[in-house]
């Protein structure tokens, strides 16, 4: 089949999503298929500009394409007699986010007419595809809350995971991905504060805005903490950050109320690295589980800089954990083989 692969872009960065979308590109091709990736340009700011986008989307035609598969808000919108959605996440600022200080969109009248076009544009379109996929519970949950709508939960795998391995159990706790508020690296830099043990902490992952890097630059340079935080300002390459989670402590991924596991807390566990993250960090919880493959603790400093030192503390146990998220990781057997046969059928 000749099949579209359709997800929104922020030009110059990328994540989980694009990641995804083409692992899920090479892989079809591996299976016999013909696949593209179609990137739609998608800025949120001004929110104004949003119901353009959803217009855009809907006009949009795909000639000699068998199948449609897409992920993401607005990307979903676009209309084929045979389309899938494996869906990521909604806009969540019109959802759950709406009410937090991840808003985003203004609580005014202008506002809420754009939040309702979004939930009527969903409400209305998104049952036009033959069937629709989520990536973890959480994303299914959410679209049963707020739209009524059912899906069945397909879980996304890496492009390969072989190549993950264990080193050594280091003396320091990396955080990887993009850098934001929402993933609240920056809760990780003030943690550091409060550790009584030498351990480190690295974050790498590139930054989607100038304030969001001069922040966390703050926090290291008012509590001075430039010898026991690197912040590492871009992507790393892929044997860069194999060779981070191989020599690494634990891996740390902290977001607010994540849709699903997280690519890296997935390959922090393949890496048989004990996972940090938070009691309301969503997703990660299908891996992270208190005491067992990790710590799960409030999304406090405090609490966060105590699970460090426990586990710079006691490297026997943070050598179990990580033995135990491996095994846990492996127990889903998430392959490509399964998610093709779903999405194709």
């Amino acid at each position: 089949m000749r099949i579209a692969i359709l997800n929104n872009a922020v030009p110059f960065l990328r994540g989980g999503a694009e990641h995804l979308a083409d692992a899920l590109e090479l892989k079809l091709r591996e299976f016999g298929h013909s696949s593209a990736v179609f990137r739609l340009p998608f800025r949120w700011n001004p929110p104004e500009k949003i119901p353009e986008h959803i217009l855009a989307c809907r006009l949009m035609k795909l000639p000699n394409v068998d199948l449609v598969i897409a992920f993401k808000f607005p990307a979903f919108y676009v209309p084929h007699p045979n389309k899938v959605i494996w869906l990521l996440h909604q806009f969540r600022q019109a959802y759950d986010f709406w009410g937090t200080t991840f808003q985003d969109l203004p609580d005014t009248a202008a506002g809420r007419a754009i939040r309702n076009t979004i939930v009527t544009s969903d409400n209305n379109f998104l049952p036009e595809a033959k069937r629709i996929y989520t990536n973890s519970s959480v994303t299914g949950d959410r679209l049963r809350k707020f739209n009524n709508i059912e899906s069945e939960i397909l879980l996304p795998p890496l492009l390969s995971d072989s190549h993950f391995h264990c080193q050594e159990y280091g003396d320091f706790i990396v955080c990887l991905g993009r850098v934001n508020a929402v993933k609240r690296q920056h809760l990780l830099v003030k943690a550091m504060k409060y550790c009584r043990t030498n351990v480190k902490l690295v974050v790498a992952g590139k930054s989607e805005s100038e304030s969001e890097s001069a922040a966390i630059l703050q926090i290291i340079k008012a509590e001075n903490l430039s010898q026991k935080v690197i912040y590492i300002d871009r992507f790393v390459s892929e044997e860069e950050k194999v060779d981070m989670l191989s020599r690494c402590l634990g891996c740390a991924y902290i977001p607010y109320d994540e849709d699903s596991y997280g690519y890296v807390t997935l390959e922090g566990c393949l890496s048989s690295k004990p996972v940090i993250t938070c009691t309301d960090s969503g997703g990660i919880d299908m891996l992270a589980r208190n005491n067992e493959t990790g710590y799960v603790v409030e999304p406090d400093p405090k609490a966060i800089a105590e699970s460090f030192d426990r586990l710079y503390s006691d490297r026997q146990c943070a050598m179990a954990m990580g033995k135990r998220a491996l095994e846990h990781a492996l127990s889903f057997n998430i392959n490509w083989e399964h998610v093709i046969k779903k999405l194709t059928s």
